[in-house]
């Protein structure tokens, strides 16, 4: 195999790079700070589906509703999910080691605002909760809410604390449910719904 290498003869200008003017004087926006608040207000702007994480341990259930979710494999089939490690939830996340992950659709708009809103302990007081019958002793009794669209049953795999954050990693246990039709959205502040895109 051969490497090409460009060079540039002792004295010749060297070339601009993209975004920079002619002389080397640097053209473009003024970079922001990458601090928090810079980090909170462009990221506001980033739509997701809203998730409704629960557990249960030692005979007390715990929920929240979460956007910072996404796969990670399918082999094996797993999520991620990042906690606030000063959410009510955290702790018995961590302890019980499993949850369940439902996908809300759009026209529960209203019922997922209330589960919000909630305070913890009445968080369950809100819509039509389950608990799990399953094989598993990981994912069995575990909460979830009729209501949403599809429902994932998670085995946490990986726990990593990180910034004000701990990031699960988890194993997908099993699910009911269909494939969300019309997901609900959050972004900047408000809840939304998808619309496709003119072709």
């Amino acid at each position: 195999m051969t490497l090409a290498m460009a060079t540039r003869m002792p004295g010749a200008p060297r070339a601009a790079y993209p975004g920079e003017a002619a002389g080397g004087e640097r053209a473009g926006p003024a970079l922001l700070s990458g601090d928090a608040e810079t980090f909170r207000q462009l990221w506001r702007g980033i739509g997701a589906t809203v998730a409704l994480v629960a557990t249960e341990h030692d005979a007390a259930r715990h929920a929240m509703l979460a956007t910072a979710v996404t796969s990670v494999s399918m082999d094996p089939p797993s999520l991620l999910v990042c906690v606030n490690r000063t959410a009510s939830s955290h702790a018995a996340l961590r302890a019980r080691g499993a949850f369940s992950l439902g996908i809300m659709a759009a026209a529960h708009r209203d019922l997922a605002a209330a589960i919000a809103q909630a305070p913890s302990a009445a968080r369950f007081d809100h819509g039509t909760w389950r608990a799990l019958r399953a094989d598993s002793d990981a994912i069995e009794g575990l909460p979830w809410l009729e209501e949403a669209d599809a429902t994932l049953f998670c085995a946490i795999d990986i726990c990593h604390d990180y910034g004000t954050h701990a990031v699960l990693i988890a194993r997908i246990a099993g699910a009911v449910g269909a494939c969300p039709g019309d997901p609900l959205l959050y972004r900047d502040g408000g809840y939304g719904r998808f619309a496709a895109a003119d072709a």
